[in-house]
């Protein structure tokens, strides 16, 4: 392994699909305090919004806010928020000052890539470092695929991640994905692996992803206790570790911990995320995971049933889930099943 794999944790922004974003003001400048000090490369910070910022949460109006979460001394990381094209403007956008985050990650749908390239846009304009995360990656055709890196390399971003949203991509899946960025980006961009962990696929490909046969720079997304949405993501404890053992990265595992027993401990007290079998059953059929998350809110119903249920799906409909039509989804599962 080359020392040229980064680790960026996402805690603060993926983590907080639990608890609303709710973590508290100390504890987010905590957090990034102490994941600072323990030598994490990447920091993600939150999400940027249109809404009214909300105290206490990790979901920001105005770039200056974040600003006031970030240690005086940054050490050797770089930090991070995450805009969504649906719910950050490119005009909200203000200049970068370097007195708040360094740069931004743009997060979208294959159906919003003009959207996407506008806000682009703009962060490039506005001097921040671009970081562009195309969402369900694997479900680009080559040729989509191609022509979506082409347009993303006139950009000049620092980095293009590669995104397993639903947790199935096999690391033979990313290597392929790869291949198309290594061939068609500047061979200064980085290019960043996100996995979910709906299969316990994500510490196999972080690991594939280190015995890269590359002289660009690599980022692998994680979290503290993998903390996230669903099955959550790749653990940064286990992650950071991985590294030190080899590849003499200077990772302090014992802040890590610290983090993880003061600040996500008492968070996995009341809440729970991480491998279900139920989950697995979403990747399985490569369907959104909230298939799950949202029939399992309000019904009780076995693994089994869950199993003929997601069957009922429409290929169109796979990877576009909302609650009504979960909902419709399971009245017609009962009538079929005579539940």
């Amino acid at each position: 392994m080359r020392n040229n794999v980064k680790l960026l944790d996402c805690t603060l922004r993926d983590g907080g699909y639990i608890v609303n974003w709710v973590f508290g003001n100390d504890v987010i400048k905590e957090t990034a305090s102490m994941l600072t000090q323990a030598n994490i490369d990447i920091i993600e910070c939150g999400y940027l919004n249109n809404a009214d910022y909300v105290e206490g949460k990790s979901i920001f109006k105005h770039i200056e806010q974040i600003g006031e979460f970030i240690p005086k001394d940054r050490k050797n990381s770089m930090y991070l928020a995450m805009a969504d094209v649906m719910q950050y403007k490119s005009e909200d956008i203000t200049d970068y000052t370097g007195n708040s985050i360094d740069g931004i990650r743009v997060v979208f749908y294959k159906h919003q890539v003009e959207e996407a390239m506008l806000l682009s846009k703009r962060i490039v304009e506005a001097g921040y470092k671009l970081f562009v995360q195309p969402m369900v990656t694997i479900d680009y055709t080559k040729q989509e695929y191609a022509d979506l890196i082409a347009r993303i390399a006139k950009l000049k971003p620092q980095g293009v991640a590669i995104v397993d949203s639903f947790g199935y991509m096999l690391k033979e899946d990313f290597r392929y994905y790869f291949s198309i960025l290594d061939t068609l980006l500047d061979k200064d961009v980085w290019i960043g692996f996100h996995s979910h962990n709906n299969m316990q696929l994500a510490f196999i490909t972080a690991q594939d992803v280190c015995d890269y046969e590359t002289d660009r720079t690599l980022v692998v997304d994680a979290s503290l206790y993998g903390m996230g949405r669903g099955a959550g993501n790749l653990n940064t404890e286990l992650i950071a570790n991985y590294f030190n053992s080899v590849s003499h990265y200077k990772y302090n595992i014992e802040l890590i911990l610290d983090a993880i027993s003061k600040f996500i401990m008492p968070i996995a007290k009341t809440h729970t995320w991480g491998y279900s079998p139920y989950l697995y059953l979403t990747a399985l059929y490569h369907c959104h995971p909230n298939f799950a998350c949202y029939l399992l809110e309000n019904h009780d119903i076995t693994v089994s049933q869950f199993r003929d249920y997601i069957q009922l799906i429409p290929k169109e409909m796979k990877t576009k889930c909302r609650k009504p039509y979960v909902e419709e989804l399971y009245a017609q599962f009962c009538e079929k099943y005579g539940i």
